[in-house]
């Protein structure tokens, strides 16, 4: 009992702790935190649930106009407040039923089912004019579109569509997008390129492995990135005739088709150029390189430019997402390279601290933006001279080759003053803790194991070896007291509030009944599809503001779970509850009072002395999953019994991976006997689960469990490759083998390719086919009729023999067996004659075994256990079994001895 308690204490906190945390995981996985809107994530679910639904869509790709320009010269908070106007601006020429996302840094794109591409982009350029006209900021307000269309149903891709949009976006800005007086960027620009060095560098610097330049297109000299120096190998920054050059280091397989799309771009006959294609890099390997690039012409007044980008595929797929910068691996292969050249490297590890209580404080997302920002930061400061790289997590390293001590002190320096300078990290300035540490080789020979391990241990020891959720955060700024309770749209307590709340309110009220019971709406999702996000908040609202007044009537405590889930403590009457979820039903009434949208109401009595936790709220949540199937009624109150079948279901699946982790998941044999000679002519393979102390659990308490989750597919693989490997050892020791009865499930024949996955088998072992018998069970053959008889035709082909088990247990009649396409049938145990029945068990096992003997099928009786039986059987003609009265199930070992032996008769 005290290991199942054990059990049940675990999987509940483990509940308790996933629903803790759902609240913020769904808030945040699909929403921006600055606009309010969708995000990435958001923009794909929605692109591949319409696809899914095929139904048409278009789609805007916006990308706001020099953004960066705004964040350089302004400041990041001015072009927040950019971004938000342009995000307002959006939405206010949006449709009901369209979607917007903001995809990440200036980039939004919307969705829509029911607009036009003509429709939706004479919105957009409506949006953009009334923008410019009516901006009062430091710099004009703009944005560049592209709109595309597609349907699904016509086999269209979304890929297609969003590339559409991405072209038609780019053609957009190249054409249309406004541009800044050049007298607000701080250095000149150059005759050649139109862009000032500094700017040029900090472009080149924005990921590892992507290489920017420019190409003056009237002189015919590029522009490259120091990356694309270092390793490409370029004889300089500045390339005359690059054109020609570049002919030379293109794949001669590839040459044809680059030249023919890039002699576009230089006749102007051409405006984009995409291509992938191998170059060579500094070690004159070829790498696989993809190449963007836009031509701009020019007007007599400014050069014609060709500018892009060309991605090392060898590189950039290990780029950090969050801050662009080289990934381990990457820092890896620079390490190895300095240790090739046995140059004079510099090492410099930057660690953040106390990363982990700033994602509870503000969430991943900004503290990937906090991080990108020291990233920038280390970058600007290097300015080429050493590379930098995010190692792991919160840690970065800064690699310098070939600087003398003096300069590496220096950088070291100014490193510091970089990362110990506050930071922005939401709407907080904070100062993280953060460790400085170098590492400075003359000449590096060390294996670069041994110069990474011993940066680590630089770290932890600079570290005093403190945990990291523990270091303090000084001059966090936090959040208001307001926000961190109380949610916004809804105006009701956040959950860990309301626990607290809820609990102070009923120390004083315990002399009355109380419940916890929670709120959910009906297909939330749906509902804002078919009226818009904006319409689905303002329904929650009201519902929160329904909520408020029974709490402000001092009738109980209200909280807000995220999503569209509700809980509020309330007095446990029959009356009151009704009236609640009557006032709750009004309020979704008013937006769209369609059955599917009605709210439910699950209900947990507290007991007198209970507290309010997580555990009484997850019951009431529990509870509601009946309320939704209740379409009269829509409230249900806690049933124990049925939230303990639930916890025991869990409580399987759990103790069912930890048992088959653990090797107590076998299988045991029981032979299959001719009762004419005794012989053994088979087995069965049965499932056994071994429970701690060596006693085996029943099947029946576990097989319903695996079956409903799907399971019992892991634990029908896991017996029947068991059983295979033991066949293979047994041929392979020269030792006498049977045929294997295994079991096949109906959730089997669904959920994998049965038939393929035997054949598989079979071919790794090396064994005949004809050794695994494959059983279907009776109710599979009945229930599953057209699967079941693709599964026997496929198994037949490739050579296995099938049985149908259980024979007469479920709807199966004498007269099915002339259709059935099977080898073997298996009477169940029920049919055997006993005392107190023998004259019909007789008569149902005769006509059983005639028709059987009219189609030559032969038939295997379960369970017979008395010679009394096995004499009736024979004398009716029956003449294979398997039973106790021969043999009970055995483990492998002892089966072996029976055949070893010869012990069989």
């Amino acid at each position: 009992m005290d290991n199942a308690s054990n059990n049940t204490e675990t999987l509940e906190k483990t509940i308790r702790d996933l629903l803790e945390r759902q609240d913020d995981l769904i808030r945040t996985a699909f929403t921006d935190e600055l606009t309010g809107l969708g995000n990435r994530g958001g923009f794909t679910r929605s692109l591949e649930e319409l696809w899914e639904q095929e139904l048409p869509v278009t789609m805007a790709f916006i990308d706001i106009d020099n953004i960066k320009h705004c964040n350089d010269i302004f400041g990041h908070d001015e072009g927040n407040r950019y971004i938000l106007q342009v995000s307002l601006y959006l939405k206010l020429y949006m449709k009901v039923d369209e979607a917007a996302f903001r995809l990440g840094g200036d980039e939004f794109a919307i969705l829509s089912t029911i607009a036009t591409e003509d429709d939706l982009a004479e919105r957009l350029e409506h949006c953009r004019t009334v923008l410019l006209e009516n901006n009062a900021s430091k710099m004009p307000h703009s944005f560049s579109y592209g709109v595309a269309h597609a349907d699904p149903a016509l086999g269209e891709a979304p890929n297609r569509l969003t590339n559409d949009a991405d072209h038609r976006m780019y053609d957009y800005k190249l054409r249309h997008a406004v541009h800044l007086d050049r007298r607000n960027i701080a250095q000149a620009h150059t005759d050649d390129f139109e862009i000032s060095d500094r700017i040029f560098d900090a472009l080149s610097m924005l990921n590892e492995g992507r290489y920017f330049f420019i190409e003056n297109l009237d002189k015919h000299r590029t522009l490259w990135s120091q990356g694309a120096l270092r390793d490409l190998g370029l004889p300089s920054e500045h390339i005359d005739n690059c054109h020609d050059y570049w002919k030379t280091r293109v794949h001669p397989d590839d040459l044809e088709a680059y030249t023919n799309d890039i002699d576009q771009i230089y006749d102007g006959s051409k405006h984009r150029h995409v291509m992938q294609y191998r170059v060579r890099n500094a070690a004159g390997d070829y790498i696989l390189g993809r190449a963007r690039g836009f031509r701009i012409d020019g007007d007599g007044n400014v050069p014609s430019l060709y500018v892009g980008e060309l991605v090392n595929h060898s590189l950039a797929e290990t780029v950090d997402a969050a801050t662009g910068l080289g990934t381990q691996r990457t820092l890896i292969n620079a390490i190895d390279a300095c240790r090739r050249d046995r140059c004079k490297t510099g090492l410099i590890a930057v660690r953040v601290r106390g990363t982990a209580k700033l994602n509870e404080l503000y969430g991943a997302e900004a503290v990937d933006n906090m991080l990108a920002e020291y990233a920038g930061r280390m970058l600007s400061i290097t300015r080429g001279r050493s590379r930098v790289f995010r190692s792991r997590n919160a840690q970065f390293v800064v690699l310098s080759n070939n600087l003398d001590h003096e300069a590496f002190e220096q950088l070291i320096q100014h490193l510091k003053e970089a990362v110990f300078a506050p930071v922005r990290i939401a709407d907080d300035t904070i100062t993280p803790v953060c460790l400085v540490v170098p590492a400075f080789y003359e000449h590096l020979t060390n294996q670069t194991a041994a110069v990474l391990g011993e940066l680590d241990r630089r770290i932890r020891t600079a570290g005093g070896l403190v945990p990291n959720d523990s270091l303090p955060i000084p001059e966090v700024e936090r959040k208001s007291a307001i926000a961190e309770r109380i949610d916004p749209l809804t105006g009701l307590y956040r959950p860990s509030v309301f626990m607290r709340r809820a609990n102070e309110f009923l120390e004083t009220r315990r002399n009355g009944a109380w419940c916890i019971a929670t709120v959910d709406m009906g297909h939330m999702r749906l509902f804002n599809e078919w009226h818009g996000q904006a319409e689905g908040d303002r329904m929650l609202a009201d519902v929160g503001t329904v909520l408020k007044d029974i709490e402000n009537a001092n009738m109980g405590v209200a909280g807000y779970w995220g999503q569209d889930d509700f809980c509020i403590l309330i007095p446990f009457e029959h009356d009151t509850v009704h009236q609640i979820y009557s006032r709750v039903r009004q309020a979704v009434a008013k937006y769209d009072d369609g059955v599917g949208f009605w709210p439910s109401m699950g209900v947990y009595p507290i007991d007198s002395n209970e507290k309010i936790t997580i555990d009484a709220q997850a019951k009431a949540m529990f509870t509601n999953r009946r309320a939704k199937n209740d379409f009269k009624e829509r409230i249900a109150i806690f049933r124990p019994e049925e939230y303990e079948r639930e916890i025991a279901f869990h409580r399987t699946l759990t103790e069912f991976q930890y048992a088959l982790s653990n090797g107590r998941i076998t299988y045991y044999l029981q032979p299959q006997v001719d009762m004419e000679t005794g012989e053994i002519i088979s087995a069965e393979a049965l499932t056994r689960w071994i429970d701690k102390d060596g006693s085996l659990i029943s099947p029946a308490t576990f097989i319903p469990a695996l079956e409903e989750s799907g399971f019992v597919v892991t634990l029908d693989k896991y017996v029947w490759q068991g059983v295979a490997l033991w066949l293979r050892e047994r041929i392979n020791r020269g030792l006498r083998v049977v045929p294997i009865s295994l079991n096949v499930s109906r959730v089997d024949i669904l959920a994998c390719n049965v038939a393929e996955h035997m054949g598989a088998l079979a071919a790794q072992y090396n064994l005949p086919p004809e050794l695994m018998r494959i059983e279907i069970t009776e109710t599979a053959y009945t229930g599953e009729s057209e699967a079941v008889d693709k599964l026997t035709a496929d198994l037949h082909t490739r050579g296995f023999s099938t049985y149908m088990d259980d024979f007469g247990t479920g709807q199966s009649t004498l007269a099915m067996l002339k259709n059935v396409n099977v080898d073997v049938i298996k009477l169940d145990r029920t049919f055997v004659p006993d005392n107190g029945d023998e004259g019909r068990s007789v008569q149902i096992i005769s006509s059983m075994l005639e028709m059987a003997q009219s189609l030559h099928l032969p038939v295997v009786i379960e369970g017979v256990e008395t010679d009394k039986q096995a004499n009736m059987l024979r004398h009716m003609g029956a003449r294979y079994a398997q039973g106790f009265l021969y043999y009970r199930p055995m483990q492998a070992e002892d089966f072996e001895a029976l055949l070893d032996g010869g012990n069989d008769n």
